[in-house]
């Protein structure tokens, strides 16, 4: 999916309406990401990967389209790359903890770069 396309999804889509439960939104995935106690940062990372793991199931599964994300990636990577994205983009804060992972990773590794 191209950047453009992305950033159209997240234009469109509005903030999750009043009780909607959401474990993270990507306000509270980026403070638990920033905050110096370990085990904030292994809460962000195990939520990160725990993403990551799903989406690629659910491609293995046939149930979502294939992406151009790198068979292997580390864990603090993809950390550092949801990270990144956030602090770009701080509209986005508001949005499902998953959907900005997803986003974040489909900008670092577009389909459009040339793979």
């Amino acid at each position: 999916m191209s950047a453009v396309a992305i950033a159209l999804i997240l234009q469109a889509a509005s903030p999750p309406a009043e009780g909607v439960f959401m474990f993270e939104t990507g306000a509270t995935l980026l403070r638990k990401c920033e905050t110096k106690a370990p085990e904030y940062a292994l809460a962000c990372t195990a939520y990160i990967v725990g993403v990551v793991d799903g989406i690629k199931k659910d491609i293995f599964l046939r149930r979502a389209p294939a992406n151009c994300w790198p068979n292997r990636m580390e864990a603090d990577q993809v950390r550092r790359i949801v990270i990144k994205y956030l602090k770009s983009y701080p509209d986005q804060l508001s949005f499902p903890g998953s959907l900005v992972v997803s986003v974040a990773l489909n900008d670092a590794f577009s389909c459009t770069d040339g793979k």
